[in-house]
């Protein structure tokens, strides 16, 4: 039997280059994916999104999360606006705390258990000079997991929540901001070792783990 044979995944930011590789990976181990098509950054889109996904599959059983909005050229943080740092947040950390948020609640009333998943970059440990809000933004993901898992745990409601801290990893936003960080292994990751991170995670297989940040940067963060 697959990982997820009969279960239900959302994941969002979906188009990109992570996104593509986790839903791939996840369908290989036998779930449904459904990609969240919606505005991951309102009230209303995870409302609308989730209730849409009750209606036609009747459970979520795997949530995953993916922020990787960035400053399009880097910024020094004297010439940074408050504008472009607000929009960089809402766009990775308010909208990983919406996906939490409702999922737990959906999740909660499926009474299945869960599992979340949320793919924050190593910029919430290493600084990176020329992005602060993605930095910011990365740290309040890998702190809002922790205290996240721990309310679920409180709640004992079976909803497990972890991390994915993705370092160097070619072809994506996390790539390009780190690509001069040194890598002890000796090379760029690729989206396949963020996707197999993402569903050992999230599979059964985890199940006595949550509150977890998982770093898959090739040992950047042992430095």
């Amino acid at each position: 039997m697959s990982r997820f044979s009969g279960k239900v995944a959302l994941v969002t930011n979906a188009g990109g280059k992570t996104g593509k590789g986790i839903c791939a990976q996840l369908e290989k181990d036998g779930a449904t994916v459904v990609v969240a098509d919606f505005d991951v950054t309102t009230v209303e889109g995870w409302e609308q999104g989730l209730s849409a996904i009750g209606y036609s599959h009747g459970r979520l059983d795997v949530l995953v999360t993916i922020s990787e909005a960035k400053y399009d050229t880097a910024k020094p943080i004297a010439e940074t606006s408050l504008e472009e740092f607000r929009a960089v947040n809402r766009d990775n950390v308010e909208a990983a705390f919406l996906a939490n948020r409702y999922g737990v609640v959906k999740m909660r009333e499926f009474d299945n258990g869960g599992s979340i998943v949320n793919v924050a970059p190593a910029t919430a440990t290493v600084g990176v000079s020329g992005q602060a809000a993605f930095c910011a933004s990365a740290n309040g993901i890998r702190m809002m997991t922790r205290g996240a898992a721990l309310s679920c745990c409180d709640a004992k409601d079976r909803i497990r929540i972890n991390c994915v801290q993705a370092g160097r990893i070619e072809g994506t936003p996390d790539g390009d901001v780190m690509a001069n960080t040194h890598v002890p292994l000796g090379r760029a990751g690729t989206v396949e070792d963020i996707a197999e991170a993402v569903s050992f995670l999230a599979s059964e297989e985890a199940y006595y783990i949550t509150g977890y940040i998982l770093p898959v940067d090739g040992g950047m963060l042992a430095v």
